[in-house]
């Protein structure tokens, strides 16, 4: 009987550790599983899926840790892969659609013959719209999380270098809202960008009328700029001020273009809803190319090479910013093949 106490004893303190452990793991087990699914997630960057769209136009599926979620892009490839090309990255504007890059409709960017005999990598991002292409510091209430800097500069540009074999040269080009974003990334993100074009955009943040321009941007999803800087005059809004951080551009080539606000030949008697595209189209465009000309003046005295595209008519429109991305291109090419 003593000896059988004894090997009670030894046995018991067993059990005892045994029974600790596995309640150690199940409480572990139990922690994990009520942690959000993002904490359980793979934090790398990746791309999960590509589908060719056509011999030219490829569709990436990229896992995105600071989005949250997976991300869709396009990508239209160089027409000579035979060696490293540059990479051009293309943001819509405050129109664009939820599911598609707007460079690519034909009866908008329509890029793909532009960029037919063209060697360069283009990329798309898709879903923009509303968001300035920007971190935000709360959920947004239609998209959820946005982190589109992190995401854009990022997580995003080692994943097209690696898959696309590019020569390391990038540029941002984007057309209204979509070229005030351009701008502030590639302030916002020394050495990464060779070139930046801005395409009829406003680029002033603060004060009154910066503010309610802000406003009018993010209201197309029914947010409020404070969700995504905070406080108008907060240091975020100072960090994402195009004119105070002007000298932060140099060394990058600089395109902006604008029209006037007058009807120019992409206006007839045939085009859509035109009382529409003379007046409202007009009146953005006018004040777009104001907003054009103070920045340029700007950054021309902080040292930075800026190309002017001002032109005698114009309206806020497609047309004439497939028309700029034809004039820019000889300054876009020469970034990207240096």
């Amino acid at each position: 009987m003593a000896d059988d106490r004894r090997v009670a004893r030894r046995v018991r303190p067993h059990r005892a550790s045994l029974r600790s452990v596995v309640l150690v793991g199940a409480l572990a087990l139990i922690s994990l599983l009520a942690l959000p699914s993002t904490a359980l997630a793979d934090e790398t960057p990746k791309i999960t899926s590509v589908t060719e769209l056509s011999s030219r136009l490829v569709l990436l599926d990229v896992a995105s840790p600071a989005m949250g979620r997976t991300m869709q892009v396009k990508v239209l490839l160089p027409a000579d892969r035979s060696e490293p090309r540059g990479t051009l990255y293309l943001l819509d504007g405050n129109s664009g659609q939820i599911e598609e890059n707007n460079w690519l409709a034909p009866a908008n960017g329509d890029i793909v013959p532009f960029f037919a005999d063209k060697n360069v990598n283009v990329v798309l991002p898709i879903g923009g719209t509303g968001t300035m292409y920007t971190d935000w510091q709360e959920d947004h209430p239609k998209f959820g999380r946005l982190k589109w800097e992190t995401f854009l500069t990022k997580e995003l540009p080692p994943l097209i270098d690696t898959r696309f074999a590019t020569n390391g040269h990038n540029a941002i080009g984007g057309i209204s809202m979509g070229a005030e974003a351009a701008l502030i990334l590639a302030q916002r993100s020394a050495g990464l960008y060779d070139a930046v074009a801005g395409y009829s955009g406003c680029y002033t943040t603060v004060g009154g009328f910066g503010k309610a321009l802000t406003d009018l941007v993010v209201i197309n999803g029914n947010a409020r700029s404070e969700q995504m800087w905070g406080p108008a005059g907060s240091e975020a809004w100072q960090e994402h001020d195009i004119f105070a951080n002007a000298d932060k551009l140099r060394g990058t080539k600089v395109y902006l273009a604008s029209g006037s606000g007058l009807p120019g030949p992409h206006e007839t008697l045939d085009t859509p809803a035109l009382g529409r595209v003379l007046v409202v189209g007009g009146v953005m465009e006018l004040g777009s190319n104001l907003c054009t000309d103070q920045i340029t003046q700007v950054l021309r005295d902080r040292g930075v090479d800026v190309t002017r595209s001002a032109q005698p008519v114009g309206t806020h429109g497609w047309p004439y910013w497939r028309d700029e991305l034809v004039r820019s291109w000889p300054m876009l090419d020469s970034a990207l093949s240096a």
